[in-house]
């Protein structure tokens, strides 16, 4: 398997522009939308917080000063490619803010944008993104081959989007190489069946060669038969991952997430770090609300929790982060749910390997208690996980001898 791509390191600060979208994905935990836009000045009071303040969520001094780098400015919705003259505004003013910064970070700032592909044939949208492409890192979001993306991702009469997203695909490719070579998928129980055409579809017809792809952390709802078949599907997956080990990358066996032998106790026991740190960047992502609220990362925003304005506001832009300590709340919660969890999970060789979202838990139960929705997944994933680097491991050893 090819490594994956190095990310853009810096201070992750996202805008939610809108919680408009044209698409009404099935799973979209974005519970509580409304067709609302942010304001401007909102914004620019925003930027201005997180290049004004020497330590914008409170790491200087600790093992993670390195978000400082660089700043990364990521916008979301709703889908934020539904307004590109309020994106237009903010990129410039990113950009002459930037110009203006005595002491530059060292990495510079990148601006990232995840859209579900259907709106590039909007003339203001093509014009934008090209723009500023040198500066954009641009993702589509690709469920999979036609059949499954059609059945999630879909316009509000139903339809799927993925005839729309093939029209302009040419397009994203000229403009966007390095991104048209990658995706970010969600998998929910309906797309079990589909897994192994899906990795086959996308690598080769769209030319994916970085598939990301993971479940819902939400409740499934799969039953035993549906593991079974995940199971056949990651043998079919494993196989065809070998057999292009040179030319793909599928984070479903990312090495260093879920490789775990039952046989070697040093592939499961726990470090200091698994008890010390967060298992996600929650707690180091200051979000900006469309009310102008600021909060540790975009699953705390209002409209994805359980009503409400958002737990654990960190912040305002008009007031800054007056809150700061909500961001080590966060991160400590997040480690919390290491320790305070489902016993089933105490003597689990698998539970290093298991993920969850803290801001999904938080908006489930009101605090921070870990999920075990996805616990047989995941175990199925270590065990084809250690099948196909077993593997591969012995086929390159035997090329080599």
């Amino acid at each position: 398997m090819i490594n994956d791509i190095p990310q853009f390191e810096g201070l992750s600060c996202t805008i939610n522009t809108t919680e408009d979208c044209n698409l009404r994905c099935k799973y979209c935990y974005e519970i509580n939308k409304k067709p609302l836009k942010i304001d401007l000045d909102k914004c620019y009071r925003f930027i201005d917080l997180v290049l004004d303040d020497p330590d914008p969520v409170g790491v200087k001094g600790t093992d993670m000063e390195w978000v400082y780098d660089g700043r990364v400015f990521d916008f979301i919705g709703g889908d934020s490619l539904m307004n590109v003259d309020l994106l237009e505004d903010i990129f410039k003013y990113i950009n002459t803010r930037w110009g203006l910064l005595e002491n530059k970070p060292v990495n510079g700032w990148r601006a990232s944008l995840s859209t579900n592909g259907t709106l590039f044939s909007r003339p203001e949208v093509r014009a934008f993104c090209e723009k500023w492409h040198e500066n954009l890192s641009l993702g589509v979001s690709i469920d999979g081959c036609p059949e499954i993306h059609d059945a999630n991702r879909v316009f509000p009469d139903g339809t799927g989007s993925m005839a729309e997203i093939l029209k302009n695909w040419d397009w994203f490719r000229k403009w966007f190489p390095r991104e048209s070579r990658q995706t970010k998928a969600t998998c929910a129980r309906n797309t079990i069946p589909w897994l192994y055409k899906s990795l086959k579809w996308m690598h080769e017809e769209l030319g994916l060669y970085w598939v990301h792809q993971n479940f819902i952390m939400e409740d499934t709802g799969c039953t035993e038969e549906d593991y079974k078949e995940l199971d056949h599907q990651l043998e079919l997956c494993t196989e065809y991952c070998l057999d292009h080990s040179d030319e793909i990358y599928w984070s479903m066996l990312d090495r260093n997430n879920f490789y775990i032998d039952p046989n070697d106790p040093k592939s499961y026991e726990k470090d200091e770090d698994f008890y010390t740190k967060g298992r996600c960047g929650s707690g180091c992502m200051p979000t900006l609300s469309i009310q102008g609220n600021i909060y540790p990362c975009f699953r705390w925003l209002p409209h994805t929790q359980n009503g409400g304005e958002g737990a654990m506001c960190v912040g305002n832009v008009w007031d800054g982060f007056n809150h700061k300590e909500n961001f080590k709340k966060v991160t400590d919660g997040a480690i919390r749910a290491n320790c305070t969890r489902d016993p089933k999970c105490l003597d689990c060789i698998y539970e290093k390997a298991c993920p969850y979202c803290i801001g999904g838990c938080y908006a489930e139960f009101g605090d921070f208690i870990r999920t075990t929705y996805i616990c047989e997944i995941t175990k199925l994933q270590c065990k084809w996980t250690k099948i196909y680097w077993d593997e591969y491991d012995r086929r390159k050893n035997n090329q080599i001898k």
